[in-house]
């Protein structure tokens, strides 16, 4: 064998070791996928879907890109910061989710025991049949649901919505709030729920929509987790998650109350009217496709704010508010299968548990969650099943909130993302699956060899 055959043989085995590890070292993400990632977040700005917004991306817990921009606060002129309080809502859940897995580690709780071993209210659960004047008609469940219907949405009981259902029209008259900070006036003339155990009983009292198991149905479930935590913990949901999770975790920016010393962090909320109302997560968009949108201010940042004061309910699907630095996170101890540094906080198999598709065939068949969007549902987590439709890896996990924030992780790639910004409605949700397409990891074999150019001027491979 000649000598520089046997020469080159060795480079370009080093060449190939080299971007192996290069690989590792950055999730398989480039400079290309950073300034897609960029491009995606300013459209979003410069379009007007979002006054400002905080881009964090994490690979294997190492920063890789954040990226702050616009004004959150467009009438006081106040520029998005790093450590500003968004009001995350619904990745609200996956926290609360751990809390109930906390419980079912310390062995108080078990994920197929009927909820009303623990919430005793939930004994004897109907579900609904249909209404019959002012009446509805029930009858008993096919089984009795259990807490891992709970934490999957497979319980049977719905959210608010304009959705005229005699059982939904049932939760406005018993004044059973979402969880958004409004104040519900009972439409039966009962005064307001006013405690979790309350909000518990209150919902316990309605039919369930369908037999556990036999849908996806989103809603107060999570809500109702938060009550369960508070049960058998005999601790206030605040008090549990600061001590379990939020404490541990380092998390001192995630509260249920933002105090007078952080109102200036706290960010405004807006609304606007949505193109595509009720597309799923990562639905397909182009740039192109997304008109411009006028935004107008919801909810402020002073004492009129629901989270700037103390609620009678700590709503557990809800209720949170945070950072993208806080919730990075709580990410990175997902991705570690519930290890933090050094403690192993929530055990792997739990940890894993929140990543596995957890809806019966017949949930899964027919739900929003369904085959036709390629996606299932964990424990408190959406998960994508299948590329297709959308293009995106497999394992993918990850939820949002009502005012456009979301998060998710790949834990294959070891890629962690948060978006924050405060819209509810418009058209962010567009911006997901830009979003994620842009940070698409490249395949080893794929990647380029980087070119610099040493000291001597000469081209080198890397």
């Amino acid at each position: 064998m000649p000598r520089y055959y046997l020469l080159l043989k060795i480079a370009v085995g080093l060449l190939l070791s080299l971007c192996s590890t290069l690989h590792a070292a950055t999730c398989g993400l480039d400079e290309a996928a950073r300034e897609r990632a960029r491009q995606v977040v300013q459209a979003m700005i410069d379009r007007g879907h979002a006054p400002g917004a905080v881009l964090d991306v994490r690979c294997e817990g190492r920063p890789w890109l954040q990226m702050i921009a616009g004004k959150t606060d467009r009438e006081a002129d106040t520029a998005a910061a790093a450590d500003q309080l968004f009001r995350i809502y619904s990745m609200t859940k996956p926290i609360t989710t751990v809390a109930v897995l906390m419980l079912v580690a310390d062995g108080k709780v078990k994920l197929e025991e009927p909820i009303g071993t623990y919430l005793p209210e939930w004994k004897d659960p109907k579900v609904y049949v249909s209404e019959e004047g002012e009446t509805l008609k029930t009858r008993a469940p096919l089984r009795l649901p259990t807490v891992r219907d709970l934490l999957s949405h497979q319980l049977g009981v719905a959210y608010l919505s304009p959705y005229p259902h005699p059982v939904i029209k049932r939760y406005v008259a018993l004044g059973i709030d979402n969880g958004g900070g409004e104040k519900l006036v009972p439409g039966d003339g009962s005064p307001p729920v006013d405690s979790v155990a309350e909000f518990s009983r209150r919902l316990a009292s309605v039919p369930l929509l369908h037999d556990p198991g036999a849908n996806w149905t989103y809603g107060s479930s999570t809500d109702l987790a938060g009550a369960l935590v508070e049960r058998v913990s005999g601790q206030r949901l605040d008090h549990f998650m600061q001590q379990r999770i939020l404490g541990p975790l380092g998390m001192n920016d995630t509260m249920f109350r933002v105090p007078d010393a952080l109102q200036g962090r706290f960010t405004p909320a807006y609304s606007g009217k949505s193109q595509f109302p009720g597309q799923p997560a990562f639905a397909q968009r182009k740039v192109e496709d997304l008109a411009p949108t006028a935004l107008v201010r919801r909810d402020g940042v002073d004492a009129t704010s629901p989270f700037r004061n103390e609620r009678p309910i700590q709503f557990g699907g809800a209720g949170l508010v945070s950072t993208a630095a806080d919730y990075q996170r709580f990410l990175i101890f997902l991705l570690n299968d519930g290890r933090w540094q050094d403690q192993q906080l929530l055990p792997v198999e739990l940890a894993r548990e929140m990543r596995r598709n957890a809806l019966t065939p017949e949930a899964q068949a027919i739900s929003a969650m369904g085959s036709k969007v390629g996606m299932g549902f964990g424990l408190g987590l959406g998960l994508l099943e299948q590329s297709e439709p959308s293009g995106l890896p497999v394992g993918l996990a990850f939820w949002g909130g009502a005012a456009s924030t979301t998060a998710w992780l790949q834990p294959k790639e070891g890629i962690t993302v948060v978006l924050m910004t405060q819209v509810f409605g418009g058209d962010v949700s567009s911006y997901y699956y830009l979003l994620a397409k842009s940070l698409m990891p490249t395949p080893v074999e794929s990647r380029k060899p980087i070119t610099l150019t040493g000291i001597d001027g000469k081209s080198s491979v890397h």
